[in-house]
């Protein structure tokens, strides 16, 4: 999760909406003084503040959250001179990008503090992205739909154990559904379709359930 301060509305917005093209989920501050509030109460991977903004500004609030907290912080701001560069990387940033900004630049960035903190697993020719909910087929991101990509993320946490159909209903269906166990065989199928050669990796244990391995 990533905690967006920024006063303006518009960038707000457009921050959020560059980060959810990686599906990459974030929260919004309008001020140094919300954004502390909403650090007590939540965990956060990474930070991107402004240094202009009422109340508590960027350079203040980022030396507040270093007395107890060394997340990522990127500065995104106008202010291009030397010294607030400087003023930043002295109260505890990791990165400075200026406004207006390059989406492509604000991702590469964010991908150097955020993928750090990722739960990522390999296998074969998948790459699976837990936190961000990611799967890569040969390098190239897919879709899966999100039944087929709840059983994938569930098999591939529990990487060579064998899972029965009621422990994949209750672990992605839910406890209380009422549903034919027939619906995991259906899902399975589609989710190896959308896998293609990695669609291998999910074996059938006859009579049981399914697993995930080479």
């Amino acid at each position: 999760m990533i905690l967006i301060v920024e006063d303006s509305l518009v960038i707000r917005k457009l921050i959020v909406e560059v980060l959810a093209e990686k599906n990459i989920p974030s929260m919004e501050a309008i001020n140094g003084d919300q954004a502390l509030k909403l650090m007590k109460k939540n965990t956060f991977d990474l930070v991107i503040v402004d240094i202009m903004m009422p109340k508590i500004n960027g350079l203040e609030l980022t030396k507040i959250i270093r007395e107890f907290s060394n997340v990522p912080i990127i500065f995104l701001t106008a202010l291009s001179d030397e010294k607030n560069q400087v003023q930043a990387y002295n109260s505890g940033a990791d990165a400075y990008i200026t406004k207006p900004f390059s989406p492509h630049i604000l991702l590469s960035i964010v991908g150097r503090f955020f993928e750090k903190k990722e739960d990522i697993k390999t296998i074969g020719n998948l790459k699976i992205f837990f936190k961000s909910k990611k799967v890569l087929l040969n390098k190239k991101e897919i879709t899966l739909p999100t039944k087929e990509r709840d059983i994938l993320f569930y098999l591939a946490e529990h990487m060579g154990v064998v899972k029965t159909r009621d422990q994949i209903l209750s672990a992605v269906w839910g406890y209380d559904y009422f549903g034919d166990d027939r619906s995991v065989d259906k899902h399975i199928s589609r989710l190896r379709f959308f896998l293609e050669e990695g669609g291998a990796y999910i074996k059938t244990i006859k009579k049981i359930g399914y697993k995930f391995e080479i």
